[in-house]
């Protein structure tokens, strides 16, 4: 999202004022070199004075008055403020009309009294840039702070069962301990560290998932039937962490919880230019009987919330459930 610097904010702001001064200043000028000292009821009714007397009222409302704590002061200004109005209202009517009437000077009145508004409004505007900057930096720490909650809220389950088969290999003094060991410590070290990044590389998300489909193999046996497979070129690619892992891990917490010979998961991954269309299906076995509603928890709520922040616009999430298959199938424009 476009963002303008502090740097960028001061310099748009003295840009503004330096050339709306300058042209009101200009016309003045020009006004004065032409009209005095011969007519000076043409100067001091042309739009040139006008627009200048504007300005300066509009200058010192916002700078001065508005900003002053005594309400005298303010109310005085206003006071003086309107008589000055009035009178350049009725000069323009006496030089166009050869008298001073009701109905034209209150007519001119008005409209003074708009234009000068006019440039209080764009002084105003001028100076609160800054303060939507601000604001849009305050959004955009309070969308990467809700991000950073809810990765953390991630794969408690999926640490227990990790720990769990760790502590049966060691039992059996498996000659894979120390390499699950290993693998456990990088995941974690992705967890703690790089996962805290608005954004990772392309590659590091992708080698988490595989060192979780390994660990995973480990609690299942080998011989269980999960499958990861890439297509494409991730290098050179970022993404939101772990953002894909939610959709793995809902298939294993739903889908692939026991060892019966028509389990399966299959992740598939398919890269191309910007775009990441990551898909996984997993098999529902007939004694799981569970809802879509229930299906679709906390881990799908969190990943549909980060994909709403971080790709909006950007993404699209299919969810079906069939007869025997569970399909999560998440498309990512990466750029």
């Amino acid at each position: 999202m476009f963002q303008l610097s502090d740097k960028q904010i001061r310099i748009l702001k003295i840009i503004f004022h330096v050339v709306f001064t300058s042209i009101i200043a200009f016309r003045l000028i020009e006004k004065a070199l032409i009209r005095l000292p011969d007519d000076w009821l043409f100067f001091l009714t042309s739009d040139a004075v006008e627009y200048a007397v504007f300005a300066i009222v509009a200058y010192l409302l916002y700078y001065k008055i508005l900003k002053h704590k005594q309400l005298w002061y303010k109310t005085s200004f206003i006071i003086l403020f309107i008589i000055v109005i009035e009178v350049l209202a009725a000069l323009k009517s006496y030089r166009i009309h050869g008298e001073v009437l009701a109905e034209r000077s209150f007519n001119f009145f008005t409209e003074f009294i708009g234009k000068t508004f006019l440039f209080y409004t764009l002084i105003y505007f001028s100076n609160r840039l800054d303060l939507l900057n601000r604001y849009k930096k305050l959004e955009n720490e309070l969308n990467q702070a809700k991000g950073q909650l809810l990765r953390h809220q991630l794969h408690p389950h999926f640490l227990f069962n990790a720990f769990n088969s760790l502590y049966s290999l060691s039992l059996k003094n498996s000659s894979k301990t120390p390499d699950t060991i290993l693998k456990l410590s990088g995941m974690m070290r992705y967890l703690t560290d790089d996962s805290i990044n608005k954004q990772v590389k392309l590659t590091h998300e992708l080698k988490f998932i595989q060192e979780y489909i390994a660990i995973e193999k480990i609690r299942f046996g080998e011989q269980a039937n999960i499958t990861l497979q890439i297509e494409g070129n991730p290098q050179d690619k970022i993404i939101e962490p772990l953002i894909l892992i939610a959709l793995v891990e809902n298939a294993f917490k739903h889908g692939f919880y026991t060892n019966h010979e028509s389990a399966f998961v299959s992740i598939k991954v398919f890269i191309s230019n910007q775009f990441i269309l990551f898909k996984v299906e997993n098999s529902i076995l007939d004694k799981q009987h569970f809802d879509t509603s229930k299906r679709e928890g906390k881990g799908l709520d969190n990943l549909k919330k980060r994909l709403h922040l971080s790709y909006p616009k950007k993404h699209s999430l299919v969810l079906q459930d069939k007869k025997n298959l569970y399909l999560a199938q998440l498309e990512i424009n990466l750029d």
